[in-house]
């Protein structure tokens, strides 16, 4: 029987004793748990006990906050309605326009228009609403090419807009930031520059919004020298988050490039640690110098950095010149501590590719491949395969390229990872400067002729990483390699002598390849050359745009000049209406007159004859490169005179007797009128002497092409004359 007393702390050790005699059989007496009737102090997991007990049923009338549908009014319920009135989590009213009943036809013209009015009603509710819409209203003004004074509106905007913290709010919508921008380009330098300081505050904040970037942008492309650096010391204290952000990671960038050395130093400290990021010193250049007084501090400043670098890496943002100069300062500080460097190196291996963009970002990388083990090389081989044209055609990236060719030790697998996929893309690789040093380096690496002695220094700091000899290792390359090359130049020999730069480098790769490839391709030149209507391009880099100049820094002669080129295009096109108005004259008249005719011989009126459509105008053509005689161009004549000098010591037939045996008696008409051609001429029976009797015989066969040699004054046709004894 339940106690009828009042139970509480007082009471427990009254009511304690009667339970503790009472077992339920089957049970343990030690370590009795819950008891069927008990009603002390213990709590009850029953339906209808009454007293303190917390119960958990569905119409108890206890303390305990119940789970239910229908509690009384006072409980915080946590089911029904979420939008009941009360409930804090209720979320926003309901006031989207109401879907129509069952076969109701929806009106979709009132639907819009609600959907309209409470768009409104919502950008309405904003503080900004009215400033902004007066805003936008002058910059629609401001944006029509044909408006005059525009500084004048950006004037009037600006005094909408400065009020209060008014333009650090709306710099960052959509509509408005397109104003700022608009301000910053068509402003005075006065005004410009205000509304910069006004702006420089929330640089940060800018740099990471989707939109106030542009707005950082228009400040780094108009500003003046002064607002620029003001915008690159606002970041201090932000660089390293910057850098790992998906936006501010490329305004970063284009700051640090247009920075000065000392801010340079600055914005790369802040990468050394957290004392380097409050406060700057002007001592420290560079990470070396940040351990040099304190070795101690070595490991821990060399961990700030990792940390920071890998949380660039992390968010694969590494294409950046402060990163890149950061990465290198790192790499060459680990150089003792092999653990670190590994580390590092099999984080940046997959991102290789993007950290060549730059002169340090390529000494990185060829430093991350030499320390690398082979495991980490062949991802980084692996990772620059679909980028090997972009790599081998970049001023940097070509130069990791060659480090790499000259380190690796299989040269199999160097042909087969590298060379195969270039192979398809050969054309294009001669066309460019950097593509041309790739092949060079293939087929004549290390040689003088070809590469200044300090970029040979360089690349071969990378034989100590490799144990295959020097020698042996290029020659197996060029051995792989000189077949398909040969091949290439077979099938297009016109085009490995299109002009003087890929001359040069095709009279390499004939200097240097052997037997039946030096063959096949030295017959396929020489046929080329020895052709009547032998044309090259006189430019090798090709014609530069007419309208394409220096840039300049001056910003007010970078707006003038555009100006200047709008009013040139509105007077063209105010010309061309004219003419429409007069055009619309005349066929006024004519209908007029054939009215007349018509009501004096009753006719019926005649219909107005269709304008006809004004011929579009004829596109300017860019200028063709102009295309000289090869052997008359003065880069090519080295090429040629290069190829000859080593015929003498080849075995079979050499470029200079296929050439002989493809000149015919045109061509050698031609060429004898040429002082160069007679040079060339000269060189081939200099360096051939058993070709200087087929000359002979070629010329007393002849008789008109000895007569032109006599008669010719220029000073190779004398040498040749000479040479040949004729006119003696």
């Amino acid at each position: 029987m339940v106690s009828s007393e009042p139970k509480g702390p007082a009471n427990v050790a009254k009511t304690a004793s009667p339970f503790k005699a009472n077992k339920s059989p089957g049970k343990p007496a030690n370590g009795q748990k819950f008891k069927p009737g008990g009603a002390g102090g213990a709590k009850k997991f029953d339906k209808s006990g009454a007293g303190g007990a917390r119960k958990f049923d569905k119409s108890g009338s206890g303390g305990f906050r119940k789970f239910d549908k229908s509690g009384a009014a006072g409980d915080k319920r946590l089911g029904g309605n979420k939008f009941a009135e009360g409930n804090k989590f209720r979320g926003k009213p309901q006031t989207q326009p109401q879907a129509p009943a069952e076969g109701e036809k929806q009106d979709w013209n009132k639907f819009k228009k609600e959907k309209k009015d409470l768009k409104l009603k919502r950008k309405s509710a904003k503080d900004t609403y009215e400033i902004s819409k007066e805003a936008n209203q002058i910059h629609e003004k401001l944006r029509c090419r044909r408006t005059e004074n525009k500084d004048k509106l950006v004037e009037q905007i600006y005094k909408v807009l400065n009020v209060g913290d008014t333009i650090s709010k709306v710099v960052k919508a959509h509509d408005t930031a397109r104003v700022i921008q608009s301000m910053l380009k068509y402003a005075s330098p006065a005004l410009r520059a205000e509304i910069s300081e006004k702006l420089l505050p929330f640089t940060v904040d800018m740099c990471q919004s989707k939109y106030a970037q542009f707005c950082v942008q228009r400040m780094l492309k108009y500003g003046a020298p002064a607002t620029k650096s003001k915008l690159v010391d606002s970041l201090y204290g932000h660089i390293v988050r910057l850098a790992g952000h998906n936006i501010g990671s490329g305004l970063l960038d284009t700051m640090y490039q247009s920075a000065t050395p000392k801010q340079r130093t600055f914005m790369r400290q802040e990468f050394y640690g957290d004392l380097y990021r409050k406060a700057k010193d002007s001592n420290v250049k560079t990470l070396s110098d940040t351990y040099k007084e304190a070795t101690n501090m070595k490991a821990s400043i060399l961990g700030s950095v990792k940390a920071n670098l890998d949380h660039v890496a992390n968010k694969q943002l590494v294409d950046s010149s402060l990163v890149h100069a950061v990465m290198l300062e790192y790499l060459r500080a680990c150089d003792e501590d092999e653990e670190k460097l590994e580390e590092t190196v099999t984080a940046f291996a997959a991102l290789v590719p993007h950290m060549l963009s730059t002169k340090e970002g390529s000494e990185a990388g060829v430093i991350c491949f030499y320390k690398s083990t082979p495991k980490n090389r062949r991802a980084i081989i692996k990772n620059i395969k679909e980028h090997l044209l972009k790599i081998a055609t970049h001023e940097h990236g070509h130069v990791f390229l060659i480090s790499l060719l000259n380190a690796l030790d299989d040269t199999k697998a160097t042909k087969k990872a590298i060379y195969d996929h270039l192979h398809g893309d050969l054309k294009a690789l001669m066309s460019n400067q950097y593509g041309r040093r790739v092949i060079q380096w293939l087929v004549a690496p290390g040689d003088t002729t070809c590469f200044h002695p300090e970029f040979i220094r360089t690349v071969e700091e990378g034989l100590a990483f490799g144990k295959k000899e020097k020698e042996l290792r290029r020659k197996e390359i060029l051995e792989q390699i000189e077949a398909p090359i040969a091949q290439s130049i077979a099938e297009d020999a016109a085009f490995w002598l299109s002009n003087s730069h890929i001359g040069l480098v095709t009279g390499d790769i004939l200097n240097h390849i052997q037997g039946e490839s030096y063959e096949k391709a030295a017959s396929a030149l020489a046929q080329v050359v020895a052709q009547p209507e032998w044309r090259i391009s006189a430019d090798a880099a090709g014609p530069l745009p007419l309208d394409k100049k220096k840039p300049h820094n001056d910003v007010e002669a970078i707006i003038a000049e555009a100006t200047k080129r709008r009013r040139k295009l509105l007077n063209v096109d105010s010309s061309s209406d004219d003419e429409d108005e007069e055009d619309d004259n005349d066929d006024e008249e004519v209908e007029k007159e054939q009215k007349e005719e018509a009501e004096d011989d009753a006719e019926p009126k005649l219909k107005k004859a269709k304008k006809e459509p004004k011929k579009p105008k004829a596109k300017e053509e860019e200028p063709a490169t102009p295309l000289v005689s090869g052997i008359e161009e003065a880069g090519m004549h080295i090429v040629l005179k290069k190829i000859l000098k080593n015929d003498g010591k080849r075995e079979g037939t050499p470029f200079s007797q296929q050439l002989v045996q493809n000149l015919s008696s045109a061509v050698l008409k031609a060429w004898l009128g040429v002082n160069r051609a007679c040079f060339v001429l000269l060189k081939l029976v200099e360096e051939c002497p058993s070709l200087l009797e087929d000359c002979k015989k070629v010329l007393a066969a002849e008789r008109s092409l000895s007569q032109l040699l006599a008669e010719r004054k220029t000073p190779g046709a004398k040498l040749l004359a000479a040479k040949l004894d004729i006119g003696n």
